[in-house]
């Protein structure tokens, strides 16, 4: 689908018409779930956030100016609901299924020495397993999945394109991984 008949349709629903929001969530709903994907790594939670979305943006379809393009409103709700979800204390974000790198390294509960030291452990292996990545890939890596820093805000930092920041953190993110595997396995 392209910009004029996505804007043509979502000028549709904003006018009342259910088969026309209907076309914009068949349309559209598959790269949602790709984009959510890419934040959550999980095709369940990536399906649960798409729906989410879309329920958003009937609910505040009256608010949409025809004027801007849908599909950037579109993707400003939903990129928005994946970084809330990412946000929620009990999220806990995995390279892929199984691995053990956590990008959201939470403060420990308070009063709770024995997590505490759980976390900080976690954390000190977290950066050792670092200390094998390239400067580029390092920087990255501490910046956005330690610091949590938001990944546009921290490639505008750095001087570097959107693009090349999320390839980097991808292999970084990777090579971690593979360092607490194999840190794990001699264990």
């Amino acid at each position: 689908m392209d910009e004029r008949e996505v804007k043509a349709l979502a000028a549709a629903a904003q006018r009342g018409d259910e088969a026309g929001f209907r076309t914009l969530v068949v349309g559209l709903s598959r790269t949602l779930m790709a984009l959510a994907y890419r934040y959550v790594g999980d095709w369940e939670w990536a399906r649960d956030l798409t729906q989410e979305t879309w329920v958003r943006v009937h609910q505040n379809l009256a608010r949409w100016d025809p004027q801007r393009p849908f599909t950037a409103w579109l993707y400003a709700i939903h990129r928005n609901g994946c970084r809330d979800h990412l946000r929620r204390p009990w999220i806990r974000r995995e390279v892929t299924p199984g691995d053990p790198v956590v990008h959201e390294l939470q403060a420990p509960a308070p009063g709770n020495p024995e997590t505490d030291l759980e976390q900080r452990e976690f954390r000190e292996r977290i950066l050792a397993a670092s200390d094998a990545l390239s400067p580029a890939q390092r920087e990255v890596f501490l910046r956005v999945d330690v610091e949590q820093g938001d990944q546009q805000e921290v490639a505008r930092a750095m001087g570097i394109r959107f693009g090349t920041l999320r390839t980097t953190l991808h292999f970084a993110r990777k090579k971690v991984a593979a360092a607490l595997r194999e840190t794990e396995a001699n264990a």
